[in-house]
């Protein structure tokens, strides 16, 4: 389950405050533990918030992402300010993730897409959560500019249905 490294002096960190100190530092770093198969550990999340921590879309993330790499991933709870995350062997399949909340799907997508495209065979992902979040990017750009350039530039095919919007 958990990768090779198992001391934590093997553990690359990661300053979650840095520049604004917002959640994408936590959704790149955990790609690119996955992508690179390097354990990190990110403290100080999302420090520039006045809320800071994490909230449920980004623990939806990690979590969703961890298993698609079969990772052991330690500190993932609502308002934690640190994980330590060890990705295992990147996956195949079906993945469900729920924000429970309203929540920026096209954020988890951020997360997980990056290592996804490396997966053996092709991945299905259900996504719960919202879909036009205010300082997200939106689903319609995802679909209208993302996909298309995603498709054009490097071959890749992703499908996005979207049921409902919120």
């Amino acid at each position: 389950m958990a990768s090779a490294n198992n001391n934590s002096s093997d553990l690359i960190h990661i300053d979650g405050s840095y520049l604004e100190g917002g959640g994408q530092i936590l959704r790149i770093s955990t790609a690119l533990s996955v992508l690179f198969q390097k354990d990190i550990r990110v403290e100080n999340i999302r420090k520039g918030r006045t809320d800071g921590g994490l909230k449920p879309q980004h623990l939806t993330g990690i979590i969703l992402i961890g298993e698609i790499c079969n990772a052991k991933l330690n500190g993932a709870q609502i308002k934690s300010t640190e994980i330590e995350f060890r990705p295992g062997k990147l996956l195949s399949g079906k993945f469900l993730a729920d924000t429970k909340t309203a929540g920026s799907i096209t954020l988890l997508l951020q997360n997980v897409l990056p290592p996804l495209i490396f997966a053996k065979e092709s991945c299905e992902l259900h996504l719960r959560g919202g879909t036009n979040v205010a300082f997200s990017p939106q689903i319609d750009e995802f679909q209208e500019i993302f996909i298309p350039i995603v498709k054009k530039h490097l071959g890749i095919e992703i499908e996005c249905r979207v049921l409902r919007k919120g």
